[in-house]
């Protein structure tokens, strides 16, 4: 088979799917924290593998990786750049206009790059640990080139095969390409037919039942049993209590911020800590708390997503998987499961995948991160509905969540009123602020005028 072929294949598939793959051959490849530095489409191609170093010798040197960007003669490489330093670059928009010219598909960092918007301007994808101003100049030096190095963890090979998209990075031995694709091929295959389960209706407990997984790669992909689709879809019977739609109400036009200092004004912990949005969302989102707690995996492992048939519609999914980075425990299939149930969004402490999914069906995701791993035989449901932890904050089930662009909160149900009430007089005092001031007074003084400096000020008992 040509390699043209073989990298058209790869093409075809994501990371997720990738790593899921490589998960069921026992085989290392998945990266955490090599991530798009902008905007990038995904990437796929073979390794042209350079290592860096800290400079430790007085001598001028040759700009580090220029070498290899000319000695690159066909348009499949990926240059894979590892021993980076944290606030030191090893990229910039020189070496990436480069590398446009010599047809190079992109570069993976394990490190950090500088200069980012020339890279996005002449669409040069970059993924790597971050971005910073400062130069490599006198700081670091390539070390060698085309010979094997680590990348978080995994060993990468000149001219293994490399894929990269918006949930991470993935490296495959080259030795191994062909059943990884073959493997990757069957469960892409199988993961849509389960999607159109769950749009048909299906259960989601039925269609990500562990049986659906087993011997897949004994699987054609094209044997869903029958009673995986139905004819339509059924409504969630589960409704919110008239209470939880009054509480919820109370939050309709307020915002994080205004939340937020509301709970620092009467001393309540409700910020949920390294908890973001997936994007920038536009809109404020304002649910009751489903909360899920997530255990390491038995022997044998129980199950990942079967409480989403429990969530009524309007409600907030809040998972506690512990802050883990190593494993998810959202992707599309609950992405697409929960937009249909009516359900208001996540909050997830961990990592999610599939977020092409999750983006386009503008399903609300506030998470620790992103990551493609799988964490089917690392985590199971270990209760749901008691109280639980997320971002250093303690919910319980039925709190109010309030999420949007800034983040989460979590306001206690039993002070909801409060906090709402606070809120508001929060918003309506900013606002007046910001009438003032466009009235041409100064901002001082229009925050004197109405005692701005106490809003958030924490009451005395």
């Amino acid at each position: 088979m040509s390699q043209i072929t073989l990298l058209d294949r790869l093409g075809a598939l994501d990371t997720n799917t990738v790593s899921d793959a490589l998960d069921s051959l026992n085989l290392k490849g998945a990266t955490f924290g090599l991530q798009p530095l902008w905007d990038c489409p995904k990437i796929v191609g073979r390794a042209s593998t350079v290592k860096v170093g800290p400079k430790t010798e007085p001598t001028p040197t040759a700009h580090l990786i220029t070498p290899v960007i000319d000695a690159v003669t066909s348009d499949d490489q990926i240059l894979v750049i590892s021993g980076g330093t944290d606030g030191i670059s090893c990229w910039g928009d020189i070496i990436a206009n480069a590398s446009k010219m010599k047809r190079i598909r992109g570069t993976i960092i394990d490190g950090m790059s500088r200069d980012i918007d020339g890279s996005r301007e002449i669409g040069y994808p970059v993924y790597g640990r971050g971005i910073t101003m400062i130069s490599a100049r006198n700081r670091l030096v390539q070390i060698e080139s085309g010979k094997p190095l680590q990348m978080r963890g995994v060993t990468v090979h000149r001219d293994d095969y490399v894929i990269a998209d918006r949930c991470g990075t993935v490296f495959i031995p080259a030795k191994h390409i062909e059943e990884v694709l073959d493997l990757g091929e069957k469960i892409d295959r199988r993961q849509n037919l389960m999607v159109h389960a769950v749009r048909a209706g299906q259960p989601v407990s039925e269609v990500m039942h562990d049986k659906q997984f087993e011997n897949i790669s004994n699987m054609d992909g094209a044997n869903m049993p029958s009673s995986a689709v139905r004819s339509s879809y059924p409504q969630n019977p589960k409704k919110t209590s008239i209470e939880d739609q009054e509480l919820v109400a109370l939050f309709k036009d307020l915002d994080t911020p205004a939340v937020s200092d509301a709970l620092d004004r009467l001393g309540i912990l409700g910020q949920a800590l390294n908890i973001m949005p997936l994007v920038n969302y536009k809109k404020v989102i304002v649910g009751p708390a489903f909360t899920v707690r997530y255990v390491p995996a038995n022997d044998p492992p129980g199950n990942v997503g079967n409480f989403i048939d429990d969530a009524a519609i309007g409600d907030i999914v809040v998972i506690d998987n512990g802050g883990r980075t190593d494993c998810t425990v959202w992707g599309d299939i609950m992405t697409q499961y929960a937009g249909l149930r009516g359900i208001a969004g996540s909050v997830i402490d961990g990592v999610c995948r599939d977020v092409n999914r999750a983006i386009t069906d503008d399903y609300p995701l506030f998470t620790a991160g992103r990551w493609m791993r799988t964490g089917k035989d690392r985590v199971q449901i270990g209760s749901i509905n008691e109280p639980i932890g997320i971002g250093k904050v303690r919910v319980q089930p039925r709190d109010v969540v309030v999420a949007d662009a800034n983040g989460v909160v979590i306001v206690p149900r039993d002070r909801a009123r409060e906090v709402a009430e606070i809120a508001q007089r929060i918003e309506k005092s900013e606002a007046s602020i910001r009438e003032l001031i466009a009235g041409g007074l100064t901002i001082a003084v229009a925050r004197e005028r109405l005692g701005y400096h106490t809003l958030q000020r924490k009451e005395r008992d």
